[in-house]
């Protein structure tokens, strides 16, 4: 998946033949102005969400036999607006239609019991909790940054540590939703572990969204159950600015029709 380097380009203090320095046309200023308000308020909106995630830590540290629970799942919309894109950790939103689809395919294989890990995939995690909330699902990802919006749920989760999670997950997952982050062999590779120490053996079904550019690679990794083999479902993801073409695929017999007839 495409990635944008983070370092800010150099800025030329040269002047102009007349001696005076540059200036940016009014078009210009106009959308760095848009750019920068837009930065301030998404910051503001997540660092409310950190002071109010800090109360919540304080209270259970205060009272320590009462379990308080995450607050109510923000919207997709929400979401969006609060947590930018990190492009260099591979970080492209679902659109809100798209993600709204897949949390209800989601919850149409899923009984009210049922354990769920959304790997790599914070946009499914919230549209999930916010139109669907089980108990029983929670949030592998490495940017922390999401434990905020439901700390009870969220594990940090390393590509690079695989054999690292909570012993309690370990062959309890009855569905995995992933993403890959990077759209190669090794990365897929490293999720494989996880996935296989932590989805159920026997009713355990795998959902996995990712580039069809490898799905030859993919066929050949995700080849035996409870993982494989893949199946192609119906529902068709939406990753809004990108231009890969991506698929849907489930590990299950009938997974074909996954997301049929699912609307918003």
């Amino acid at each position: 998946m495409e990635r944008a380097s983070g370092s800010p380009r150099s800025v030329s203090t040269s002047s102009s033949p007349s001696g005076s320095p540059p200036k940016l046309s009014s078009d210009t200023l106009a959308l760095l102005e848009q750019f920068l308000t837009s930065r301030a308020e998404e910051e503001k909106r997540f660092n409310d969400l950190a002071e109010q995630a800090a109360a919540r830590v304080a209270s259970r540290e205060m009272n320590v036999d009462i379990e308080e629970p995450d607050p109510p799942m923000m919207s997709v919309d929400e979401y969006r607006l609060a947590f930018g894109e990190d492009w260099q950790l591979s970080q492209f939103w679902y659109t809100t239609s798209y993600a709204t689809r897949l949390a209800k395919s989601i919850r149409s294989i899923c009984a009210p019991t049922s354990k769920i890990a959304f790997m790599c995939c914070p946009t499914a995690f919230v549209a999930f909790q916010h139109t669907n909330p089980l108990d029983g699902a929670r949030l592998l990802e490495y940017d922390k940054r999401f434990s905020v919006l439901a700390p009870n749920k969220f594990i940090h989760y390393d590509l690079d540590e695989p054999d690292t999670f909570p012993e309690a997950l370990r062959g309890t997952m009855d569905v995995v939703v992933v993403d890959p982050p990077f759209l190669n062999e090794i990365t897929n590779k490293k999720l494989i572990k996880t996935i296989r120490q932590i989805i159920h053996p026997t009713r355990g079904k795998l959902v996995l969204i990712t580039s069809t550019s490898i799905e030859t690679v993919l066929h050949q990794l995700y080849n035996e159950p409870p993982i494989g083999p893949l199946r192609l479902t119906s529902l068709e993801p939406d990753m809004g600015r990108l231009a890969n073409e991506f698929g849907c695929w489930g590990a299950w017999e009938g997974a074909e029709d996954f997301g049929k007839n699912i609307v918003k």
